[in-house]
């Protein structure tokens, strides 16, 4: 019979090499590439979950559909992130953002991505919102334009 020996390592060795698969990993998905990255323009102050963007020219970077995006201003003084969003199939041509205005408020409603077959939910309409938008509010697009890859 064949005595079989082990090796033990101590906890130092154990703890570097936990540390070094850890680093390898997050280095990994640190250089990934994007989901989504595109510029968009608002001609109006809108509601984008808790923060209110002013008019202007900003970007969004979407490191995975199911994640948070990050929105930036053109001039980088503003950046803001959303809640993790709700994902469905896309069925419209073009990148868009899709906003309601409900009396003077603007909302982000969804990002539609075409390219990707999927369409981003922000805020979805609640009950009552879909109503009042049948009879007196207004839904409208904002194009994005797609970064070229």
């Amino acid at each position: 019979m064949k005595n079989m020996h082990t090796i033990q390592y101590p906890p130092s060795w154990k703890r570097f090499l936990g540390v070094l698969v850890a680093t390898c990993a997050f280095a990994a998905a640190a250089c990934a590439e994007p989901a989504f990255i595109g510029k968009f323009s608002l001609p109006h102050e809108v509601h984008w979950g808790q923060a209110v963007l002013p008019a202007g020219v900003y970007y969004i970077r979407m490191d995975s559909l199911t994640a948070q995006a990050a929105v930036v201003s053109a001039g980088g003084s503003r950046t803001m992130f959303t809640k993790p969003p709700i994902i469905a199939d896309s069925k419209q041509a073009g990148t868009f953002l899709t906003l309601t205005t409900i009396g003077n408020e603007r909302k982000v409603r969804s990002l539609n991505l075409p390219e990707l077959g999927k369409s981003v939910i922000f805020a979805p309409l609640t009950k009552t919102e879909k109503e009042k938008l049948a009879k007196a509010g207004q839904s409208n697009t904002v194009p994005v334009i797609t970064a070229k890859r």
